[in-house]
């Protein structure tokens, strides 16, 4: 079954899609009728060039409508997780704010969406080394151990997530390491070299991390924040071991 948020962000997706292209069979329709005035080859350029446009839209839309409704992926598309974050989502997001959308609803549908992409691309793939990504924010807020240094000096109290976390990337012999901010994220993955990152964030954290290491392939899981904003973060703990099985059963790793 479809989710709120995702049935939200398809709406927008086909309304905004839409717009777009009333919007250029206008410019078209303007510009063609005004042949008169230019010549026509430049209203044949034209017109070949709306075309072009009019199908590659089509075909996109479609793929990405398959991928959004069904969780199976076109993923394999040269290019196609690309246009995702860097055409759709800004086009959706105006959209839904124009509407008064909440963003993070949005982003988050968005962030569910590319897990499906790089799910059905690393199917192909044997991911020898997956790196777990955690924000500082996981920790308890009052813990007066530094762990952005070293996640190994973890006592595993058991006051937040971080000592399951620990505990499954020891059992799966992952990386897995915390990050201050975008800066050291960047360098841990420099780093570590993965073959595919598990991140766990906020919906605005994770769209950067994801958009920013492009091309390698990140699956992002958002963090509950029930004492607010980056204060003694929660995470879905089992979700990321399930990740985990699931990409090593894809290779018969386990």
């Amino acid at each position: 079954m479809i989710s709120k948020d995702r049935a939200i962000f398809m709406a927008l997706f086909f309304l905004s899609g839409s717009i777009l292209f009333g919007t250029g069979l206008i410019v078209w329709y303007f510009m063609h009728i005004g042949a008169s005035v230019i010549s026509s080859a430049v209203a044949g350029v034209i017109t070949g060039l709306f075309i072009l446009f009019a199908v590659s839209m089509t075909f996109f839309s479609m793929i990405f409508a398959y991928t959004a409704l069904t969780g199976n992926s076109f993923g394999q598309v040269k290019g196609f997780r690309r246009v995702a974050q860097r055409l759709t989502l800004p086009v959706v997001l105006r959209t839904g704010k124009v509407l008064g959308v909440e963003k993070d609803r949005i982003v988050r549908a968005f962030i569910n969406i590319n897990n499906e992409i790089v799910r059905s691309l690393m199917k192909s793939k044997s991911p020898e080394n997956i790196l777990i990504l955690l924000p500082h924010c996981l920790q308890l807020d009052d813990c007066a151990l530094k762990l952005t240094s070293d996640i190994g000096k973890c006592v595993g109290c058991g006051k937040c997530d971080i000592k399951d976390l620990v505990e499954i990337a020891e059992k799966y012999n992952l990386s897995i390491n915390v990050a201050t901010g975008g800066t050291i994220a960047r360098r841990i993955v420099k780093e570590t070299r993965p073959d595919v990152i598990l991140a766990v964030a906020c919906e605005r954290d994770l769209l950067s991390g994801i958009q920013d290491t492009y091309p390698l392939p990140v699956i992002g899981f958002c963090n509950r924040r029930p004492n607010g904003e980056c204060r003694s973060t929660r995470v879905n703990v089992e979700m990321i071991e399930d990740e985990i099985k699931s990409l090593y059963k894809d290779q018969e790793a386990i």
